[in-house]
């Protein structure tokens, strides 16, 4: 009995000392060894960017929705690309100020609610991208309520944003009942 004792012991110890430990250890890059069907055209070679900036892009839209328009074009840099759903702007941050103040003075209440965001930055491009998940829902002057819920894709350089890109997705109206 103690011989079989002793040799689960030795079988134990010897199968402790073969496994390897691979905590802490690099993940290897798996992407090289894909064989992907499409070819990106961005770069697919990724990693956790800094939150500052996207402390930026939040502080942005806060301000937006506080109706605060200079406050939240603070963040931006001199030129400027906005692209949205039937808008796309290229130009002076002072022209954008203008077209922004002007939509946002149609509005008489303004609110965000966030699904999440993320912070990413790409070495080979030197870019960091914010990216935010968020339903918007607003007042008009004339009382009519909508939402909508939006992509942010959000170019930083050196803290400043260069391109907004804002994509929507429209929410169904209600069924009706019968």
């Amino acid at each position: 009995m103690k011989q079989i004792l002793l040799l689960a012991i030795i079988c134990i110890v010897f199968a402790g000392c073969k496994q390897t430990n691979t905590a802490g250890q690099p993940k290897t890059d798996t992407t090289a060894k894909l064989s992907y069907p499409f070819k990106p055209k961005y770069s697919i070679n990724w990693e956790k960017g800094d939150e500052k900036n996207a402390l930026i892009v939040l502080n942005c839209l806060k301000k937006y929705v506080d109706g605060d328009i200079k406050g939240a074009t603070e963040g931006f840099a001199d030129t400027v690309t906005f692209m949205a759903d039937n808008f796309s702007f290229t130009g002076k941050k002072d022209s954008l100020v203008k077209i922004i103040s002007q939509m946002r003075g149609d509005l008489v209440t303004v609110s965000k609610e966030f699904e999440s965001w993320m912070t990413t930055y790409y070495p080979d491009k030197k870019d960091t991208w914010v990216t935010l998940w968020y339903m918007e829902k607003w007042t008009d002057k004339r009382g009519k309520t909508d939402s909508l819920y939006y992509t942010d894709d959000v170019l930083l350089k050196n803290g400043k944003i260069v391109l907004y890109d804002e994509k929507i997705r429209h929410n169904p109206a209600p069924v009706a009942k019968m």
